[in-house]
C-alpha cells in the first residue's frame, strides 16, 4: 500500500468510527444532547480537523469541498456521506419526488455548505435558478466564493435568524422571519434537517412564508422527526438511535438544555399545519427510529 492509499485508509477509518457512533443510541441519545453545546461543537471539530489535515497530505483538498470539520450538514441517505455524493443523491429525489426539472426555481432553505447548490449548478439550465439561504454566515461566505455555475444562476444569502443550536447570536427570531423573496417565486422549496431543529411556533411561520412563495403546483421537500405508532413504539427499543423524552407541548426535543438539539413533531400536527397553508400533504417515513440517524421522514406538500 502506498503512503497515500495508507493515509486515505486513515480517514476512511475515522469517517466510519463517527457515523457508526451517530448511529448508536447511546451516543446521539444520550451523550451528546447532554453537552454543552460548546463542547460539543468543540470535540466534533477537535476529531475531525485531524482527518482533513490527513486528507490534505494524500492528496490535496478540492476546493469544490468543505472541510470536514467545518461542514455540519448531513448525508440525505444511510450510506451516502460525501459531499459531492450527497448532493447527488438530493437531487435525484427532487427529481423523482419534487417534479424538479432543469427550468426550475429553487430554494434551498438551511443550504448549510451548497451541497446542492453544486449538483444543480450543472444541472439547471440557463431558465431555471437556485437560491441557498442560511443561518451560519461562514457557510453562505464559503458558498459565494466557491459553488459556481455556468449559468450564473446559484446564489446565496445569509439570514441572521436566532438558533440556540446553530446560530445563538442571531438577531431575528425564526417566527418573525419574512423570507425576502416575491410572491411564487418558487417552483420547489427544500429544507433538509431544518425542522428537525425547530419550534413549531418558528415552523408554522416558515411553512406560512413558504406556502406564499411557492407559485401554484409548487412542491415543499422537508425533512422531519416525526412522532407515530410505529415511531413511538421503535423509540423504546435498544436500537433506535433518538429518544425524544421531553416534551415541550407542541414538540419533543432529545435535549432539554438545548431543545434545537433534535426536535420531533407529531405526524398529525405537521399535516394539518400544511393543509392550513394550502398545501397537500404526503407523508413519506424514514428509518431515523432504526437505528439509522441519516435516514430522516419527508412531508411533501404541493401547493394547491
Amino acid at each position: 500500500m502506498t503512503y497515500g492509499k495508507l493515509l486515505l485508509s486513515c480517514v476512511s477509518g475515522g469517517e466510519s468510527l463517527r457515523l457508526w457512533l451517530l448511529d448508536q443510541r447511546w451516543f446521539s441519545g444520550y451523550l451528546l444532547p447532554a453537552l454543552p453545546r460548546q463542547v460539543r461543537w468543540f470535540l466534533r471539530k477537535l476529531y475531525l480537523a485531524p482527518l482533513d489535515l490527513v486528507e490534505q497530505l494524500a492528496h490535496g483538498r478540492k476546493t469544490s469541498s468543505p472541510k470536514r470539520a467545518s461542514n455540519f450538514s448531513g448525508a440525505v441517505t444511510g450510506v451516502v456521506h460525501t459531499y459531492e455524493g450527497s448532493g447527488d443523491a438530493l437531487l435525484g429525489r427532487l427529481v423523482e419526488s419534487a417534479g424538479l426539472t432543469p427550468n426550475s426555481r429553487v430554494l434551498d432553505i438551511g443550504c448549510g455548505f451548497g451541497r446542492l447548490g453544486a449538483a444543480t449548478g450543472t444541472y439547471l439550465n440557463a431558465n431555471g435558478c437556485y437560491e441557498g439561504l442560511d443561518i451560519v454566515k461562514d457557510c453562505t461566505t464559503w458558498c459565494g466564493e466557491n459553488v459556481k455555475s455556468p449559468h450564473g444562476n446559484v446564489k446565496f444569502r445569509h439570514a441572521d435568524i436566532y438558533n440556540r443550536e446553530y446560530n445563538p447570536s442571531g438577531m431575528v427570531k425564526a417566527k418573525d422571519y419574512h423570507f425576502p423573496f416575491a410572491d411564487h417565486s418558487f417552483d420547489v422549496v427544500v429544507l433538509i434537517s431544518v425542522f428537525t431543529h425547530m419550534n413549531y411556533e418558528d415552523t408554522a411561520n416558515y411553512m406560512r412564508e413558504i406556502s406564499r412563495i411557492l407559485r401554484p403546483g409548487g412542491v415543499c421537500y422537508a425533512s422531519y422527526y416525526f412522532l407515530t405508532p410505529v415511531s413511538l413504539a421503535a423509540m423504546k427499543l435498544p436500537k433506535s438511535t433518538f429518544n425524544f423524552r421531553y416534551s415541550f407541548g407542541s414538540y419533543f426535543t432529545a435535549s432539554r438544555q438545548t431543545p434545537e438539539f433534535a426536535i420531533a413533531f407529531n405526524e398529525t400536527l405537521i399535516r394539518e399545519l400544511y393543509q392550513a397553508c394550502g398545501l397537500a400533504p404526503e407523508f413519506r417515513p424514514g428509518q431515523w427510529y432504526q437505528g439509522k440517524v441519516g435516514s430522516q421522514d419527508y412531508m411533501i406538500g404541493r401547493k394547491v
